[in-house]
């Protein structure tokens, strides 16, 4: 069994706060990376939200969706992106093989990247995407992380318990949205112009 851990809990301080909110062409951030993660495979139950800042906000925004969604809260949502994982982690039952951690500031990943690292999923293996030589998210966790992670105080980083690159399962992929956080407005301004150009080409065909 495979679940996805979407992590929406940051501030956004450099975005005015709010920053899953944000319209990309009209829809949030946060839809956007929904959308994505869907469109890969998962479906909506198999898909953790974990928000934090403003959250009675982001909820209701969130019920804006469609769909049913599975939302934690981390109530220590200021710490290390960490606590939001390891909240995640702590709402899936035991049973898991495999997490994908994706992160919400990231709407740009296209869906077969996600597929790409979905195919290569390990037992005891990470899985992460690389681009023009750069390692980044979202990742795939095998089930010794997850319960790792599980019983790991909060004050760890991911990094900490993570292998060292060369044990890891590295996937080149063509997708420069991986390497993009929407962490300022000219990041925000960036992507618009990316999905713009990528709906005129879908709406071109082949």
């Amino acid at each position: 069994m495979i679940k996805a851990i979407l992590l929406a809990a940051g501030e956004g301080r450099r975005l005015g706060y709010e920053k899953m909110s944000r319209p990309i062409l009209g829809k949030p951030i946060i839809f956007w990376t929904l959308d994505l993660i869907r469109a890969s495979g998962f479906d909506p139950k198999d898909i953790v939200v974990v928000i934090g800042y403003d959250g009675d906000k982001l909820k209701k925004e969130l019920s804006k969706y469609g769909v049913r969604l599975n939302i934690v809260e981390n109530p220590d949502y200021r710490k290390e992106m960490f606590s939001s994982i390891k909240t995640g982690i702590l709402s899936l039952s035991k049973d898991i093989e495999n997490v994908l951690i994706a992160l919400g500031d990231q709407p740009l990943v296209k869906p077969a990247t996600i597929k790409a690292i979905l195919s290569e999923r390990h037992p005891i293996k990470v899985v992460q995407p690389v681009f023009n030589g750069k390692r980044s998210h979202p990742i795939l966790i095998p089930k010794p992380i997850v319960e790792t992670i599980h019983s790991a105080s909060f004050d760890h980083t991911l990094k900490d318990l993570m292998p060292p690159p060369e044990e890891r399962i590295l996937v080149p992929v063509d997708d420069e949205g991986v390497c993009i956080d929407i962490d300022t407005f000219e990041d925000l301004k960036l992507a618009e112009s990316i999905l713009k150009i990528r709906h005129q080409e879908a709406d071109a065909g082949p």
